[in-house]
C-alpha cells in the first residue's frame, strides 16, 4: 500500500463521505480503509478477536455496551485488513468483509439480506433481499 499524507487521506475521507452508498453502508470498519495498523510498533499479522458491541465500541472502552457485545475476528497482513482468499478480513455473525490489502471488495450483512459491492473503497451496487 502506498503511504499518503494526512491532507491526502483526509481528502479521500471527504469524497468518499459524499457517496450516499458510503453513508449508508453496513460497514462499522470502512474508515478502516487505506491504513496500516500496528501493535507496539510492529505491523499486525494474522488473526485477532476483540469483543466489541454493535457500535463497534471494543469491550473495557467508555460506552461498551454489554447487550450487544459479539466477538469480532480481524484478519491481518503487513498491518492491512486482508481477506485470504474468500475468507474475511472482519467476520461476526450475519455479517463478513472481504478485504484486499486494505481496502473494502463486498460487505455481507444482515445474515446476507445485504450485499455491498465496492471499488477502490467506495461502494458501487447494494443489494437487499
Amino acid at each position: 500500500m502506498d503511504e499518503m499524507t494526512y491532507e491526502e487521506f483526509q481528502e479521500l475521507m471527504q469524497k468518499m463521505e459524499e457517496n450516499p452508498l458510503f453513508k449508508a453502508s453496513e460497514s462499522l470498519h470502512k474508515y478502516y480503509q487505506f491504513r496500516q495498523f500496528d501493535e507496539n510498533g510492529k505491523l499486525m499479522e494474522g488473526q485477532i478477536v476483540r469483543i466489541e458491541d454493535a457500535k463497534g465500541t471494543i469491550s473495557g472502552e467508555p460506552g461498551f455496551d454489554q447487550s450487544t457485545s459479539r466477538p469480532v475476528i480481524y484478519n491481518f497482513t503487513n498491518g492491512c485488513l486482508n481477506s485470504d482468499g474468500d475468507n474475511p478480513a472482519i467476520q461476526y455473525e450475519g455479517h463478513y468483509e472481504i478485504w484486499r490489502m486494505g481496502i473494502i471488495e463486498k460487505v455481507w450483512a444482515k445474515g446476507g439480506k445485504i450485499i455491498e459491492y465496492w471499488e477502490d473503497g467506495v461502494p458501487v451496487k447494494v443489494d437487499r433481499f
